[in-house]
């Protein structure tokens, strides 16, 4: 999991593709999106998807970031 600043900075600077998962309805975790990251603040990380669309997630919001294998 991408944690830390440090984390995600590693990352962003490798291209290393991300997969972004949320929580569902029942409050289960489910992937939401996947990519690369452009841009992160203390607050939100910008990702560049798969499709050449790019989509921004909260931090501070239960969002986990996680390397893909």
């Amino acid at each position: 999991m991408l944690e830390t600043d440090a984390d995600l900075f590693v990352a962003a600077l490798s291209q290393t593709p991300v997969t972004v998962l949320q929580t569902n309805a029942d409050g289960v975790y489910c992937e939401v999106d996947r990519g690369i990251i452009e841009k992160f603040t203390k607050k939100s990380v910008r990702l560049s998807t798969r499709t050449d669309d790019i989509a921004y997630y909260f931090r501070d919001d239960g969002t986990i970031f996680r390397v893909e294998t």
